[in-house]
């Protein structure tokens, strides 16, 4: 049988197979997220994935998302992008995680993951994306809200639905991971409040894997991450922040 089409983990557009097709032909190769739980669950990272992680301010979002981009840095080229921590102490962090990574699994080869302070969104209808981020296998935008650009600040709930939406596009078009994090108000904890939609509507709607970090419930260096996959399959854990 003739290799199919994909854009990612999607049939490219304007073509047609059937089920059995489908079914019997290879999946792309996914790259690990270094929680073995976190990878039985979602079968680590595919191509064109987009994955999407919550939390209040201080909850230790960065922490995680430097810590899930270390981790496919073992396998692939990442580019973790953060605009509110200096990215001289970004680096540190992930040299930091790198080395408690080695010291538990002393066959693993990291390669750190290339830092930007801000990386330009695509605009709508735009199928061009940065030169780094077309040839990287995993972009983590931390956080997504602050690569808008400032025409987009004030953009109405439809249109940064919208707009996140067409950054999933140009993703799976460029076979490239996704992922996205937001911070919510300090304090936010269990179910995100309804004031903050204007993050979570956009989340829910474009997530194959999602994930929620919450506090522990005695604040101590623990953290509850609840993570969820498109389709049903759910866990929630314990994970050590830092």
């Amino acid at each position: 049988m003739t290799s199919l089409h994909f854009d990612g983990p999607m049939v490219a557009g304007g073509l047609s197979y059937s089920v059995d097709e489908l079914l019997v032909s290879p999946g792309p190769p996914s790259l690990s997220r270094g929680v073995e739980w976190i990878d039985q669950v979602t079968g680590g990272v595919a191509p064109g994935s987009v994955w999407t992680v919550l939390g209040a301010t201080g909850v230790g979002v960065t922490t995680l998302a430097t810590r899930l981009a270390t981790a496919a840095g073992a396998s692939g080229t990442v580019i973790l992008a953060n605009g509110h921590v200096p990215s001289r102490s970004l680096a540190r962090q992930a040299q930091q995680i790198a080395g408690r990574v080695g010291q538990t699994e002393p066959q693993a080869s990291l390669a750190m993951p290339r830092l930007a302070s801000w990386l330009p969104l695509p605009n709508l209808g735009d199928n061009s994306w940065d030169g780094d981020c077309e040839r990287a296998d995993v972009v983590v935008l931390d956080t997504w809200d602050e690569m808008w650009r400032p025409e987009h600040w004030s953009h109405t709930r439809e249109q940064r639905l919208a707009g996140v939406r067409w950054l999933r596009e140009v993703a799976r078009n460029n076979h490239t991971a996704l992922v996205l994090t937001c911070r919510l108000p300090h304090g936010s904890s269990g179910a995100p409040r309804p004031d903050v939609h204007w993050a979570v509507e956009p989340f829910d709607d474009v997530a194959d894997v999602s994930m929620w970090l919450d506090w522990s419930d005695d604040r101590s260096p623990w953290r509850e991450l609840t993570v969820r996959v498109r389709g049903g399959r759910s866990a929630r854990n314990r994970l050590l922040s830092g």
